[in-house]
């Protein structure tokens, strides 16, 4: 059984609903709009502004906080050090025997609020339409299809690297191999390395040759049709419209 990344099924939602094109360009401009942002008040706003989106979206909430909640935490543990770092001309707080920089605090909840919106517009555009659809709207949206290509390989073919390392493991652990901090070990571990590269390069030789074989010219070809309605344009605007908003706030507030 092949690995694959945990999508739920597509929910019927106005967002789902929409064309892709429309769809990735506007969540593409508001990405950008959210890299932009300097200011704790416009960085929450476009927070909300995404979670917005993701209930429209009718994201599994289960689902979404999950992924979400991992990964503002890995985050978050190689940020902490931000409020730690006390300049002269900051204003701190002292909590015990720590002094806290409240522009280091301020810092860490821009950045924590951008990239929870940023993730939360990623997994609206996974969880709302097929990746096939996403890809061929990229193409459409000329997006080089060199690039697309290694983006859909990479995506299909990691998790058969993961699970050809996990049967690896599991081989190890039926011989009795335990990791240690000894020689065994690291030699062990520089082996199978070794073995998933050239397993991996083997893998990667095969599917040349099948792709070779039925005519694969790098053309990207899909067999859905776009067609452009009016919700799409009117969803495009009121997002990037939204996204305009929140960054002409923060440059105002600079």
């Amino acid at each position: 059984m092949t690995l694959a990344f945990d999508v739920p099924a597509s929910r019927p939602s106005i967002i789902a609903r929409l064309d892709p094109r429309w769809k990735l360009s506007a969540l593409l401009l508001y990405v950008l709009a959210l890299v932009l942002l300097r200011s704790p008040g416009p960085a929450l706003a476009g927070l909300l502004g995404a979670l917005v989106l993701v209930a429209a979206g009718r994201l599994p909430w289960a689902w979404y906080l999950r992924r979400l909640g991992v990964a503002l935490v890995m985050f978050t543990l190689f940020l902490l050090w931000l409020p730690l770092v006390v300049e002269d001309h900051h204003t701190t707080i002292q909590i015990g025997f720590v002094t806290l920089s409240l522009e280091g605090l301020a810092r860490l909840g821009v950045l924590t609020a951008k990239l929870g919106a940023m993730l939360s517009l990623a997994l609206l555009l996974l969880a709302t339409a097929p990746l096939q659809d996403t890809f061929k709207a990229a193409h459409c949206l000329h997006v080089p299809g060199l690039l697309i290509q290694l983006v859909m390989l990479t995506y299909r073919y990691v998790f058969l690297i993961v699970e050809e390392l996990s049967r690896i493991r599991t081989a190890l652990r039926v011989r009795g191999f335990r990791a240690k901090t000894d020689a065994h070990t690291y030699r062990t571990i520089g082996q199978v390395a070794g073995t998933l590269l050239v397993r991996s390069h083997e893998r990667a030789e095969r599917v040349e040759q099948a792709m070779r074989s039925r005519g694969f010219d790098g053309e990207f070809r899909s067999l859905h049709e776009f067609r452009t309605q009016p919700a799409d344009v009117l969803a495009f605007s009121l997002i990037v419209g939204y996204a305009a908003l929140v960054l002409a706030w923060d440059l105002w507030t600079r």
